[in-house]
């Protein structure tokens, strides 16, 4: 995933979901993955339930989700 060109695959996506949880993307990181997301259903999903998981878990930790 080192090269900004190459597109990223669903375990890179899965990753990506996650680091954009902890922090920002840089730009060529956030393109990749909104291109991976755009075409992958599957991926889609997962990031919906990875958002929704994130959302319940600030809740139970009495967080302010990221803005």
């Amino acid at each position: 995933m080192s090269d900004p060109t190459t597109p990223v695959t669903c375990r890179d996506t899965t990753w990506l979901v996650s680091c954009a949880r902890d922090g920002a993307l840089t730009p060529a990181q956030a393109s990749q993955l909104a291109a991976h997301l755009s075409g992958c259903t599957v991926c889609q999903i997962a990031s919906k339930q990875f958002g929704q998981l994130f959302g319940q878990l600030d809740t139970l930790l009495a967080r302010d989700p990221p803005s």
